[in-house]
C-alpha cells in the first residue's frame, strides 16, 4: 500500500512541480493530484480512527501551496 502512496505522491509531486513552471494549467494539475489526495486522506482517517485522534486531510489547494 505505502508504494502505492508513494508512486502516487512522486506523480502529484511532478504536477506541482510542473504547475509551478507553467507548464501544465491548475486543471491537468488538480486531475493529476486529486488520487494522491484521496489515497492520502483515506489512510490519515484509518491511522486517525485507530489512535482516536482528528485526521489530518489534504486539499489540492494546499497541496499546491
Amino acid at each position: 500500500m505505502r508504494e502505492d502512496i508513494q508512486r502516487l505522491k512522486d506523480k502529484a509531486d511532478t504536477a506541482k512541480m510542473k504547475y509551478h513552471r507553467n507548464l501544465i494549467d491548475r486543471e491537468t494539475a488538480k486531475k493529476q493530484i486529486i488520487p494522491y489526495a484521496e489515497a492520502f486522506n483515506t489512510r490519515s482517517k484509518e491511522i486517525a480512527k485507530k489512535y482516536n485522534q482528528k485526521p489530518k486531510l489534504l486539499s489540492v489547494a494546499a497541496f499546491l501551496r
